[in-house]
This record gives C-alpha cells, sequence and structure tokens, in this order.
C-alpha cells in the first residue's frame, strides 16, 4: 500500500512538473512566434483542419497524447497502435454556413505486421451561390463545392513505452467543377509518436499532420476583364505540428479522469494552445470540456459519452458541442463500435 502511494505521488508530482514546463515553454514560444498570425490564409485544403471525432473535440482537441480511438488517425496515427480489437468511428458535424462533414474511420489489428492498420474517409459539401466579379451578390446560378480525403496509417508498439505510426492520404478539393471551377488532388503524409514516461500513466505526444508539397488546382481561367489567360497560383498544405502531454491523476474500478495539454504550430497561423479533461464513471458514461486558449472563435468546448456492451461487441455514442462565438454552434456526433 505504500509503495502504491509513493508512486501514485510520483506519477502525479512528475506530471505536474511536466506540465508546468511546457506552459512554461509554451508561453516563451507564443511570444516568439506571435507573428504567425500574419501567415493566416496562405494555406488550401483548410477542411483538413476540421477537427475529427466527438470525443476528442470534447477535449478541446488536446487529443494528440489521448488518441485511443480510430480519431487517432486524424490526431496521431500513433494512437491507433493502442487498439487491440477492430474498431469503427462514424463522424456527423454540422459547420457554419450550412456546410455538412461526414468522416469514418476504421482499426484493424494485424498480428502479421505486429501493429494496427488504420482506414479513413472523409467528404465535406455544401451548396453554394455562384458569384464572379460583375455579379457579387450572384449569377442565379448554384453549384455544389465538396472536399474528400481517403488515407491509410500504420501504427505499432516500437518499445513497451513507445507507440509510432505514419499514414498517407489522398485529397481532392472540387472548387465547383460543375460552373467552370477548378480542383486540386494532393498527396499528404502524417507522422506521430506516443511515449509512456514511467510515471503512472504519464505520456508524451507528437504528430506532424498534411505534410506534403504545394496545392495547385488544375487548368487556368481567364480574365473577365482582359482576356488574359491565367493560371492558378499553388498553396502549401494546412501543416500542422502538434505535441502535448496527457495522464490520468484518477483510476480506479469506479472512474477515471483523463487531463491533456496540448500546443499546436500550424503553418498557417500563430501558436495554439489547448486544455481538456474526461471524466468517466463504470466504463458507462463520460463528461468532457476543453479549452482553446488563443483561438479568436471556438474556444470553449464540451461533450458526453455513453457507453453500451453486448456480448462481445462494444458501442459508445459521443456528442461534442463548441462554441463558435459570432459563428454560432458547432455540433459534433460520433457512433464507435468495438469487435
Amino acid at each position: 500500500m505504500t509503495s502504491s502511494l509513493r508512486g501514485t505521488r510520483s506519477a502525479l508530482a512528475g506530471a505536474a512538473l511536466t506540465i508546468a514546463l511546457l506552459a512554461a515553454g509554451s508561453r516563451t514560444a507564443h511570444a516568439q512566434f506571435s507573428l504567425g498570425e500574419q501567415r493566416a490564409g496562405t494555406s488550401s485544403g483548410t477542411f483538413l483542419k476540421i477537427g475529427v471525432g466527438a470525443r476528442a473535440v470534447g477535449l478541446g482537441e488536446s487529443f494528440v497524447a489521448v488518441a485511443n480511438d480510430p480519431s487517432a488517425i486524424y490526431w496521431n496515427p500513433a494512437g491507433l497502435a493502442s487498439m487491440q480489437r477492430q474498431e469503427i468511428g462514424i463522424s456527423h458535424l454540422e459547420w457554419p454556413g450550412d456546410v455538412h462533414y461526414e468522416h469514418i474511420a476504421y482499426v484493424l489489428p494485424v498480428k502479421r505486421f505486429g501493429g494496427s492498420l488504420g482506414f479513413q474517409f472523409g467528404v465535406l459539401g455544401t451548396e453554394m451561390v455562384q458569384t464572379d466579379e460583375t455579379h457579387p451578390f450572384g449569377t442565379g446560378q448554384s453549384f455544389f463545392y465538396s472536399d474528400a480525403l481517403a488515407g491509410i496509417a500504420y501504427a505499432r508498439r516500437w518499445t513497451d513505452k513507445l507507440l509510432v505510426g505514419a499514414g498517407l492520404k489522398l485529397m481532392h478539393e472540387d472548387l465547383g467543377s460543375s460552373v467552370g471551377g477548378p480542383t486540386t488532388n494532393a498527396l499528404l503524409v502524417d507522422i506521430g509518436s506516443i511515449y509512456y514516461l514511467g510515471y503512472g500513466s504519464v505520456r508524451i505526444a507528437t504528430s506532424l499532420s498534411n505534410f506534403g508539397s504545394q496545392l495547385k488546382p488544375s487548368g487556368g481561367y481567364v480574365s473577365p476583364f482582359t482576356g488574359e489567360h491565367r493560371s492558378y497560383d499553388g498553396f502549401d498544405p494546412p501543416t500542422i505540428f502538434r505535441y502535448g502531454i496527457a495522464f490520468e491523476p484518477l483510476e480506479n474500478k469506479v472512474q477515471r479522469l483523463t487531463t491533456a495539454l496540448e500546443i499546436n504550430q500550424p503553418a498557417d497561423n500563430a501558436q495554439l494552445i489547448k486544455l481538456g479533461a474526461e471524466w468517466t464513471w463504470q466504463h458507462r458514461l463520460a463528461l468532457r470540456s476543453g479549452y482553446n486558449f488563443n483561438s479568436d472563435e471556438m474556444k470553449l468546448s464540451a461533450g458526453a459519452g455513453l457507453y453500451a456492451t453486448l456480448g462481445g461487441t462494444a458501442a459508445t455514442l459521443d456528442y461534442a458541442f463548441t462554441d463558435g462565438g459570432v459563428l454560432g454552434g458547432v455540433n459534433r456526433l460520433t457512433l464507435g463500435v468495438r469487435f
């Protein structure tokens, strides 16, 4: 009992020290890189920045070091290695501006490869009114705007403490091809790692998402004023570097409390600092909340989850709400099945 208590105290002390160091470092880095705000609007394929999974978003998107459900393929592919059974997650998102985003992720442990494979497919779409330079309020026509991605990832336990993973995804963006708009295709890379420090459940993690070459729309267009034929410029993908820490200060047969801190450095904006917590009761109910400290909008998130087991199949239903400020509330729903 004494040794267990000492171990718990050591784990909490180590976690507190690590969080303090990360927070101190993040303040310094934020001061150094605050000019990153000047890069806003300089990337393409920005739908890739929309968070996947109601559980992750309910934690304020501080998920890089948690990453233990199918949405890990989006946040940190290394987390796929922690899943020992087949799992599927189906997510629905209502984005501002009547935009809908559907995403499905599937995880398949493969003993032959010594790890887990992950697959994902997502589609974002909405109907838009056509405008141009001479008709800023609409031409009387509408068109369908859509983004899509399909990807595969692999992760394994490199040691008993280190998980590593990597993935490839193909992105397609249709900017109104039905009315003469361009399309964009790109192949992007995700990599990630999770390392358990040996202090209780404390782990640190890093991930690099959406890394690749510039995204340049196909074809060209004719200037309505000069008649000149022009080609489209290329823009960088929305690359994001994430690093963070997570641990359980409370965990027993009845309840578990998970806390997480994450720092994001996007290529097209200033640094973001995110904090989240999840309380689970008897593996039946979960309550979550998170906060994005330096986001212009969508700072506060909250959510809940319900768990049920029938035979050898476990199901989860997660909901998350994000306060979008002037953009309005954003609702996410995810259905998960483990079998």
